[in-house]
């Protein structure tokens, strides 16, 4: 793919839709590889300041990208009025079927609005920053596809720009291969991945305490803050299920 970007007339060239992909914070529904460490209770609590956090970061880099577009991509459909509070962002409902499915449909659905393209993420990596997410956004609008892998073999943030390959078919997802097969989706069709290192991504209890030890040694006002949520969400279960490391 060349640096020219591919437009979609009619629309702002260079408007970029942020997409994260939520769910509604229901314990036993989210965050479940946490459990039995943890209580579903806490591990959707957990879930929540994920959320909370990962919004921020999202709401912080609008504000210096005017050309980024919140949106929400919810799940489930009858979840609206969960999300009341967010009324920053555009809210698109997921589609039934697998995670390339309801990728695919968030895609297809801002496509004709969103000229620059789509990155999407999740709220399972709360280490992800702006300043990585504003890199994406301007990436995009090159015309590259981009990838912030995990450190499991997934990835965090995935983007492309509107009309480019087609990056979430014949994915095995929630295994060990989907950035490879993702790779090697955007090289069949002749796209050009950016990558930045790996983030983070916190499924496992062992990932949770990890995290939390290196926010403990961090200054940042905010990873401070992002601690001192975790370790109420995990109490009182998981007081001694994660060491305060």
């Amino acid at each position: 793919m060349s640096d020219t970007q591919i437009v979609n007339a009619g629309a702002d060239a260079g408007r970029i839709a942020l997409i994260l992909v939520a769910k509604e914070a229901v314990a036993g529904r989210v965050k479940t590889r946490l459990t039995p460490q943890l209580s579903a209770q806490n591990a959707a609590q957990v879930y929540r300041v994920f959320l909370k956090h990962v919004r921020r970061v999202c709401e912080q880099t609008a504000n210096r990208d005017q050309h980024l577009q919140l949106v929400l991509l919810f799940d489930p459909p009858h979840s609206i009025e969960s999300w009341h509070a967010w009324s920053r962002w555009l809210k698109v409902a997921q589609s039934a079927g697998d995670l390339g499915d309801r990728l695919r449909q968030g895609q297809n659905t801002l496509a004709e609005t969103h000229a620059g393209g789509c990155l999407f993420l999740g709220a399972d990596a709360p280490e992800l920053t702006t300043d990585q997410l504003l890199w994406a956004a301007r990436e995009v609008r090159r015309g590259y596809c981009i990838m912030i892998p995990s450190n499991d073999g997934g990835y965090v943030v995935i983007g492309m720009p509107t009309g480019g390959p087609a990056l979430f078919d014949g994915i095995t997802w929630s295994t060990a291969m989907v950035a490879a097969q993702t790779r090697e989706a955007a090289t069949r069709q002749g796209a050009e991945m950016k990558e930045l290192p790996p983030v983070a991504d916190i499924d496992h209890p062992d990932d949770l305490a990890n995290l939390l030890a290196r926010l403990q040694k961090s200054s940042s006002s905010a990873d401070i803050t992002l601690r001192r949520e975790l370790m109420h969400a995990i109490r009182p279960t998981g007081a001694s299920a994660l060491s305060e490391q």
